[in-house]
Formats: C-alpha cells, sequence, structure tokens
C-alpha cells in the first residue's frame, strides 16, 4: 500500500466481503464532501442526507436502474476514520456488486480503496492509535478464540490498558528523574530518592510482566504450525491425510515423494493450526528435493509443534544425533503390524533416552500410539484405510489431544500474539537492564536520562506513538479492501 498516497481522494470497497454471495453486502464509501458528485446516482437528494438514518433510494445511471438500496450516512469528524463515510447496502450477488463498483469508479472521479487504506485513514485522523490497528488486523483475522479476544482486548480492553499503564509508569519515572535535574536542593536527597525508588520499581514490574507474556514465544501462536518430520516413508504423508480426514498428500512406497513442504489447516478445539507434510530427509543429489529437504528443516525448527515420525525397522544410531537437536514434541512410531515391532521400537526409544525430560514445557518428547499399515507391504502403502483401525484414530486422537494441550498450557499465561509487540517487549526488556545497571552504579544522572530516553523512544514503539513505514506497510497489506 503507498501510504502516501492521497487521503483526501474519494475511494470506494465493498466493506462485508465479496467472496460469495450473500443477501446483502454493503459497499462504503469514505473523503471528503463527495455526496454532491454521487446525485448523479441516486434518486434522492445524497446532500440532504439525515446522519446515521437509513435511506431507501435507487440506484441508477443513464436511466438504468441497477438496484434498490439502503443509504447510511456517517459525517467526519464522528465518523469510523474522521471523514464522510457513505455505506450502501445493496443486494448481495457478487456480479452484482462488482458492477456498481465498476459503475462508480468509470464515471466519476471516485477510485477503489488500497488495502486497509479505511482504517489507515482513521490511524491519520487519530481516530484509531496503531495498536487498535493492530488489534483491528487480529480481530479481522483471528483463527482461534484467543486470537479473537486479544485483538478485541486491543481495540478497547485489558492489553490497550497495560500499554497505556506502561507509558503512564515510565511518565512518572521520567518525571521523577526530572526533579532531580531541576529541584533537588528544594526537595533533597531523601524526597528524591524515594520517588526515584518507588517510579522505578513500578516501570520495572510492568516491564517485568509484559516480558513474562511473550518469554519463551519463538514461533507464531496466531495460527500455530504443526511440523511432521522424519525419514523418507517413514509415515509422514499417511498420517498428514488421516488428521485432516482427506486424501492431500500423495502416499507412495518411492522414496523422495513428497519433494517440497505441504501445508493444510485443520481444527482442534475450534483452534486453527496449520499441518505441515514436510520432505523426507536424506542425503541427495538432486537439487530440488535437496531444496525440500532444507526448507523441511528449516519449516521444523520454526513450528510450534514438532512431530517426528519413525518407521522403527528403517532408523538407526547414525540418525540420532540430528534428529535429538530438534527437541521434538511427540514422536509417532509406525510400521506397528510388522514382526518384531516392539524390540524395534524399544531400540530406538533408548536411543533418544539421553535426551532426559524437560524442566519447563514439553521438552521429552510424547510417544504417542502406533499409526502402521493395515498390512504388511511398502513402508508408506499406497493404498491404506486408517480410518477403521481403532489405535490409529486413537493414535491420531492423542496426536491431536496433545498439541492442543500444549497450545492452551502457553494461553494460560496470557501470551501476547502479534510479532510487532513481541519483538519490542523482548527490546524493551534488555534495554530497561541496561538502564537498571547504570541506576545500580550510581552514574551520573546525565548518564541515566540518556539510557532511560533509549527507554522511553522503545515504549513510543511499542504503544504506536512512533510509527515506522516499514510498520505500517506490514500491517495495512494485510487488511482487507474494504476496511
Amino acid at each position: 500500500m503507498e501510504l502516501l498516497s492521497n487521503t483526501s481522494d474519494t475511494i470506494i470497497a465493498c466493506s462485508s466481503g465479496n467472496n460469495s454471495n450473500s443477501a446483502i453486502s454493503i459497499i462504503r464509501f469514505s473523503g471528503l464532501n463527495f455526496c454532491p458528485e454521487l446525485n448523479t446516482f441516486f434518486s434522492i437528494d445524497t446532500t440532504t442526507l439525515k446522519p446515521r438514518y437509513a435511506h431507501y433510494c435507487n440506484l441508477s445511471f443513464n436511466n438504468k436502474i441497477y438496484d434498490d438500496v439502503i443509504m447510511t450516512f456517517f459525517p467526519g469528524p464522528n465518523s469510523y476514520n474522521g471523514q464522510d463515510i457513505l455505506e450502501v447496502s445493496v443486494h448481495g450477488n457478487r456480479l452484482s456488486v462488482d458492477r456498481i463498483i465498476r459503475l462508480f469508479v468509470d464515471n466519476s472521479s471516485i477510485r477503489l480503496a488500497e488495502p486497509g487504506e479505511f482504517s489507515f485513514r482513521a490511524l491519520k485522523n487519530k481516530k484509531l492509535t496503531l495498536n487498535q490497528v493492530e488489534g483491528l488486523d487480529l480481530l479481522l483475522n483471528a483463527s482461534s478464540i484467543f486470537s479473537l479476544d486479544q485483538g478485541f482486548s486491543l481495540l478497547s480492553g485489558k492489553l490497550k490498558s497495560s500499554f497505556l499503564k506502561l507509558n503512564e509508569s515510565y511518565l512518572r519515572h521520567r518525571s521523577s528523574l526530572e526533579l532531580g535535574f531541576d529541584f533537588l536542593d528544594d526537595i533533597g536527597e531523601e524526597q528524591f530518592s524515594e520517588h526515584f525508588s518507588s517510579s522505578f520499581n513500578d516501570l520495572k514490574s510492568i516491564i517485568t510482566q509484559l516480558y513474562k507474556q511473550v518469554s519463551g514465544i519463538s514461533t507464531n501462536l496466531i495460527k500455530p504450525e504443526v511440523a511432521l518430520f522424519g525419514l523418507p516413508n517413514a509415515g509422514k504423508s499417511t498420517l498428514f491425510n488421516k488428521i485432516l480426514v482427506d486424501d492431500r498428500a500423495i502416499v507412495s512406497s518411492t522414496p523422495g515423494t513428497t519433494r517440497d513442504y505441504i501445508s493444510e489447516d485443520f481444527l482442534i478445539d475450534n483452534n486453527t493450526f496449520t499441518l505441515l507434510d514436510t520432505a523426507g530427509l536424506r542425503e541427495t543429489s538432486d537439487s530440488i528435493e535437496k531444496s525440500g529437504i532444507d526448507r523441511a528443516i528449516t519449516l521444523t525448527k520454526n513450528s510450534f509443534y514438532k512431530i517426528l515420525i519413525i518407521n522403527p525397522f528403517d532408523f538407526t544410531a547414525k540418525d540420532i544425533d540430528f534428529f535429538k537437536s530438534f527437541q521434538f514434541d511427540l514422536i509417532v512410531f509406525t510400521h506397528s503390524d510388522f514382526e518384531g515391532y516392539d524390540a524395534s521400537v524399544s531400540k530406538v526409544k533408548s536411543l533418544f533416552a539421553p535426551i532426559g525430560p524437560k524442566k519447563v514445557g514439553s521438552i521429552e518428547p510424547g510417544i504417542s500410539a502406533p499409526i502402521g499399515p493395515l498390512q504388511n507391504g511398502p513402508i508408506e502403502p499406497i493404498y491404506c484405510n486408517l480410518t477403521d483401525h481403532n489405535s490409529t484414530l486413537e493414535g491420531v486422537n492423542n496426536i491431536c489431544s496433545q498439541v492442543s494441550a500444549k497450545y492452551l498450557k502457553l494461553l494460560s499465561f496470557d501470551p501476547i500474539l502479534i510479532e510487532r509487540h513481541r519483538d519490542t517487549i523482548h527490546r524493551l526488556h534488555s534495554l530497561f537492564e541496561i538502564y537498571s545497571s547504570e541506576v545500580e552504579l550510581n552514574s551520573d544522572l546525565a548518564i541515566i536520562s540518556s539510557e532511560l530516553n533509549i527507554v522511553g523512544h522503545c515504549i513510543s514503539e511499542l504503544i504506536g506513538i512512533i510509527s515506522p513505514d516499514d510498520v505500517l506497510h506490514n500491517i495495512f497489506d494485510n487488511f482487507c479492501i474494504g476496511k
């Protein structure tokens, strides 16, 4: 999105979604005093519309009626984005909606809105803060109830209050330091020290609490990725299809069938996860397959939940050091119908034994119920109806339950989901530690003040007072056109 585009232009977009037919769609206009230009298109005088009232009329052009519509006018500055806004409810057939929008674009000075441009104008006109815009983005694109709640919280609730509380605490501490510069002789060393220490501890407490909400989060929790990883023909694609209840991935006994990753969304307890079927790890001279393997390694390392799929008959000690470095959340053994399965599984488990239990979170891999093929045959059978295999159903349900359990455990710590917030809070915590060191060393007030200014700049970024252009691009490019 071009952030320097003329925000006084009149823009138009479908704001109710235009991906499928519906009973009603809302076409939204925004700009400065654009109503006179619309008189050509409506059967009533748009300059006399009563604000925030519904008006029924015909939408027509050159004596042709295009639709019967309901118009609602929201004059600026008391509107969503501070400009005049007109919302026109039309019948929701996609062809009709597109035709109406094109009618205005082709026969007036009105142009199509860019992604997020309505909300960008709200930010420019101080109707929304940057954090509220980010909350709106999270709310509109939420894939879980928690994301939905946190998006709304940024708009109007707890998280927004936490950021405002942080800023207020910083300003109090900044003021206490200024007292030392300007009025130390008047208030005395003891009273200055008391005010300074009290405000310092309050600011430290708030920063520490925010840091706890981002600590240990290295992956995207808005739509967490679950990676299936392992050697070729271990059963990754079979499990991938089983979890999705769909033959999405090609299953073959030929090694290297999956040369790049495949991803699909799936639901567990109303939370959306992205399931990744990755290329089997092996030495290869094929440049395309090698590229897929490199991508599989990167994806797995960055995934929220890592599942190692093992065929216990095809896993040796030479593989163990590499796989142990991933710290998998779960290990799934396949091929349970083969003779000698239990002994082979025990041998592989003994190779993982030195990992030891984790102290925090799910560190030692869990062991899932077996999922292998129904009958002896290829490592990844071309035909395999796992639905009728009770132990497989139990195993898949167990996998989904463990993924959900880890996600819900993280949510219990009230994590902050938006990546910009997490990165900024990590940086804020580091900067505050540097500042604290200067305070403990009883440095010169000028040095302390300089370090505190750096902390304050970071807080301004967090709460949205400072809005770098690249941050705005990332936010609004993710918006739908009509928002």
